[in-house]
């Protein structure tokens, strides 16, 4: 198989810019030890330590959400950063980057895309496990970067809806997504009794001049 044909995406709906990709199954093998590694922090008695904060998991709301108070809302039940030596040993940084190009990047190479990061922190890569169960969900929201999107480790056809499209994608396992960050979107809560690990991330894209050096 050619890298054209794995890089074969497909558009979610004709006017939205949201692109569904099937995983090679490489990837989803990569994906799996992701979960395993995620799992054991998840496990671990200081997870909160390594905890991902951000609106989906432990979210202090404003009062113009209706939390006078600047209560603590959660709505995941856990979310955590995939370790670093596992992205940038993964095939599935260069297959994302690589799409973010041939799709997003109008004719502009692929090493103008990487994917967002914190060099010296514990999250070093934003790239995270969102764990969720029955009565967990995901607010509307967007992202920071330029290409963000969803994979899709263990769904149950709980939908990820696109509030300014007005679609959706159910979230075949092995599947994943990518679309502009400002895209707004949610998960409503879960009403199976079933386990949902999902991973997010966010890409970013450099100045064409940086291409010149490169």
């Amino acid at each position: 198989m050619s890298n054209n044909d794995v890089l074969e995406l497909k558009r979610l709906k004709d006017d939205a810019p949201i692109m569904v990709a099937t995983l090679p199954r490489g990837i989803v093998e990569e994906t799996k030890e992701w979960v395993r590694e995620c799992r054991k922090i998840k496990n671990h008695p200081l997870a909160e330590l390594k905890a991902h904060n951000n609106i989906g998991y432990k979210y202090t709301g404003t009062p113009e959400q209706g939390f006078a108070d600047g209560s603590e809302v959660k709505y995941n039940s856990y979310q955590v950063s995939v370790p670093g030596r596992l992205v940038e040993d993964s095939f599935w940084l260069a297959y994302v980057l690589r799409a973010c190009s041939k799709y997003y990047g109008g004719g502009k190479p692929h090493r103008l895309f990487k994917i967002r990061s914190w060099k010296g922190h514990f999250d070093v890569f934003d790239l995270w496990a969102n764990f969720a169960y029955k009565g967990d969900s995901n607010p509307t929201h967007n992202h920071a970067g330029f290409l963000s999107g969803v994979v899709y480790a263990q769904n149950h056809n709980h939908p990820t809806i696109f509030d300014d499209y007005n679609c959706s994608y159910e979230g075949k396992d092995g599947t994943m997504l990518i679309f502009p960050s400002q895209v707004f979107h949610h998960v409503e809560p879960q009403i199976a009794n079933k386990e949902r690990i999902t991973f997010a991330f966010n890409i970013i894209q450099l100045p064409t001049t940086v291409s010149e050096e490169l």
